[in-house]
């Protein structure tokens, strides 16, 4: 910790993190996540965890959530006794009762880099509570994991390699960077982003202004995504603007990682698609000069958010301004307004419902 300023050495005890996990049937899976949570640095900070089960979570799942000890904070538990799905277990599994709330949403797949609650904290200190240079409503999350695909190009997945693409346009390579997609494989959630997401879905599924099947974001797959939230998700952020954090670090070490388990939207788990989607988890340092950190970055520390480079949805070179552009001009193209810009999180008036 650094490369912490002192205004956000003070705010340090500000923000709250909860974890909430979500899980049905996949205890080995389960315990594997929880394991590699245990295992992480907390630096002393009261950190909340929440399981969020299924209707037909299975015993062992039951009883591995019944027993498991969390020594950073309180647990709570939220078991459905109706089969909601996976978009609803998401979307659902947590809503912020105060600006200084934060989310890490966890599917029990995914594992953890005993490093990642210092990227989470680092992160939220420098962009939520630092300099007001480096805040920006059009930042929603906080990804521990490192883009290795192209999940979005209407041609089909591709891989993607941000060192590779920055230094053909001269940026430094390691930087952390912005890109519109939300990250399902363990990433942190702002509280006024998440609530307006609640909002969104609610006015999409609901179909109050448009279909349900109409698409908001040109040329991309998710559009055929009709049980995923990230569809939802992403439709948000195309029509604000709005961009995630991702880390950059060499050799695709990453702060979690997902190990492709068999479950709602994936059938078959072989080799060569477990190889295209798990990463090498960042380590303990085993020394001072030893291995890849948390501070390797551009002069190692987090760059200002106006240095950080932006991609969009497939993955282009782009701005925040060119980002948040495209979006006004989808909005009214699809919606009757007549207000030209929609209030800060409000999605009423994004979709101009009055």
């Amino acid at each position: 910790m650094a490369a912490l300023t002192r205004q956000e050495w003070l705010n340090w005890n500000i923000p709250h993190v909860t974890i909430s996990v979500i899980t049905q049937n996949r205890p080995q899976s389960l315990n594997r996540l929880l394991m590699s949570l245990s295992q992480s640095l907390f630096f002393g900070d009261n950190v909340s965890l929440k399981f969020n089960l299924e209707q037909s979570s299975d015993g062992q799942t039951m009883h591995l959530v019944d027993s498991f000890i969390w020594n950073h904070g309180p647990i709570f538990i939220h078991h459905r006794v109706i089969h909601g799905g996976l978009l609803p277990a998401v979307v659902e599994s947590w809503y912020p009762h105060a600006n200084h709330t934060y989310a890490l949403i966890l599917e029990d797949d995914v594992e953890v880099s005993p490093l990642f609650y210092a990227w989470i904290k680092m992160a939220i200190l420098r962009y939520r509570y630092g300099d007001e240079k480096n805040l920006s409503p059009q930042l929603f999350g906080i990804s521990l994991y490192q883009q290795k695909n192209l999940e979005l190009p209407i041609e089909g997945r591709r891989s993607f390699d941000a060192r590779a693409l920055f230094h053909q346009h001269n940026l430094e390579p390691s930087t952390p960077y912005l890109s519109p997609v939300p990250c399902s494989w363990g990433a942190v959630y702002f509280p006024n982003h998440w609530r307006e997401f609640h909002d969104y879905i609610t006015i999409r599924l609901s179909e109050v202004v448009l279909n349900v099947d109409q698409d908001i974001v040109p040329n991309v797959r998710s559009n055929h995504w009709t049980k995923s939230w990230k569809k939802y998700f992403i439709e948000l952020a195309f029509l604000r603007g709005y961009v995630m954090l991702y880390p950059n670090f060499s050799n695709y070490t990453s702060l979690s990682t997902n190990h492709l388990e068999l479950g709602s939207h994936v059938r078959s788990r072989t080799k060569e698609k477990q190889n295209l989607f798990q990463l090498p988890l960042m380590q303990l340092p085993q020394s001072a000069s030893g291995g890849i950190g948390i501070l390797n970055l551009p002069n190692n520390t987090l760059p200002c958010f106006d240095c950080l480079p932006a991609t969009n949805l497939t993955g282009a070179i782009t701005h925040l301004s060119a980002l948040k552009n495209a979006g006004a001009l989808r909005r009214l193209e699809l919606l009757n307004c007549t207000e030209e810009r929609a209030l800060s999180f409000d999605a009423q008036s994004l979709m101009c419902i009055t």
